[in-house]
């Protein structure tokens, strides 16, 4: 198994180091589609964005820790907040016919890694998106 541990502010201008961190981990796993890469570097953006923007309200002082792991094929990674609990069940995404800036997020997650996996958290958040990577 190989896995990745971090823990960052939330900041957006720590997305890009998400990012890059996302790209240089499939580097190690040798996962080379370059295209599916820049996916789930795109849904791992959304996600943290996400957070950032829904869950602490730009609240730059709050924590996120991320998780990323790969074994057998399967890339598993972990968003944990600590802020006001969600109802999973409310969180879609727009209606694709209302074009319009913004409001993707959550399709371009579901595109990628299928509908996340919600963990109950006494304080928080807990998000797991799996993917096969072939």
């Amino acid at each position: 198994m190989d896995f990745v541990k971090i823990s960052i502010p939330s900041k957006n201008i720590y997305i890009k180091l998400l990012r890059n961190m996302m790209k240089d981990f499939c580097t190690i796993i040798k996962y080379k589609n370059e295209d599916e890469i820049f996916m789930i570097e795109l849904a791992l953006n959304e996600a943290i964005a996400n957070i950032i923007e829904h869950t602490y309200k730009y609240e730059e002082n709050k924590k996120i820790d991320l998780s990323i792991e790969y074994d057998d094929d399967v890339l598993t990674i972990k968003i944990r907040d600590y802020g006001e609990k969600i109802i999973p069940e409310n969180i879609k995404h727009r209606d694709l016919d209302n074009i319009r800036d913004g409001g993707l997020g959550v399709y371009i997650i579901e595109q990628v890694f299928g509908k996340p996996q919600w963990v109950y958290c006494n304080d928080g958040n807990l998000m797991i998106l799996k993917k096969i990577l072939i």
